[in-house]
């Protein structure tokens, strides 16, 4: 029997108008939003910061299905930022965020088109015996596209469970899960 686990975050949409606004308020930064898809079809909204220490990779959302290799299981995997700034060097950026719970990388190359880059997402479970399994889908390309001004940010879909990741002023990085 396949299980579908839906792990999604909410608010997307208002981290969007926050984080514009502020830019506004600030005078001294501009922002451009990326929209697009990985190879599974699944979403990623990013922006892109020009900052007085140079441009940074600014997270929104990004979303992955998972498969689990001894049980079958699949879920989708949806990750929330705020508070991240990834510096930009020479086009590229990378926020790799490792740990017990998981194996995050999502990097990308900035182009006067868009951005394009890999991802990878990769969570334990645990299978019908108590044994631990690996679940992920391996290594995703993904590609994303300039949003213009007049065009709509997209949404995160809803789902009964939210995954929060910030990062506080000190450098901590902060996870939360709740229904």
């Amino acid at each position: 029997m396949r299980k579908n686990l839906v792990f999604s975050v909410l608010g997307a949409c208002l981290l969007v108008a926050t984080s514009s606004a502020a830019a506004i308020a600030s005078g001294g930064s501009s922002s451009t939003d990326y929209a697009g898809k990985n190879a599974q079809g699944q979403k990623l909204f990013f922006a892109v910061d020009q900052t007085s220490s140079g441009p940074q990779f600014d997270p929104f959302f990004i979303n992955q299905i998972d498969h689990c290799p001894v049980t079958g299981d699949t879920f989708t995997v949806e990750y929330d930022f705020s508070g991240f700034q990834i510096p930009i060097v020479h086009g590229k950026f990378d926020l790799n965020m490792n740990s017990i719970s998981q194996r995050f990388d999502w990097k990308g190359t900035l182009s006067p088109a868009g951005a394009s880059g890999r991802e990878y997402i990769d969570t334990p479970a645990f299978d019908n015996e108590g044994g631990l399994q690996d679940c992920g889908d391996g290594v995703l390309n993904w590609t994303a596209k300039k949003l213009v001004p007049s065009s709509p940010a997209p949404q995160a879909p809803g789902a009964p469970y939210l995954v929060k990741i910030s990062k506080a002023p000190d450098g901590s990085v902060h996870y939360s899960v709740s229904h």
